[in-house]
């Protein structure tokens, strides 16, 4: 397997990700289910999207040290 596709692996997973992590938590019966649900959420979403910020930053820092090897 060429490196082009072990990178481009790694991002559909991550897109993945975070698109099933959207789901999750836009989803209705967790909405309903969950009355304190929509509390917060500012901190949550700033935890969350720096969490993928984070691990962007480590997989792009992987990859162009890959590309310069």
């Amino acid at each position: 397997m060429s490196m082009a596709y072990l990178i481009g692996l790694v991002f559909f997973v991550m897109i993945a990700g975070f698109t099933a992590t959207l789901a999750v938590g836009w989803s209705k019966a967790n909405r309903s289910e969950n009355a304190g649900y929509g509390s917060g959420t500012g901190k949550k979403w700033t935890r969350l999207g720096s969490i993928y910020a984070l691990c962007i930053a480590i997989v792009l820092a992987v990859f162009f040290a890959l590309l310069n090897r």
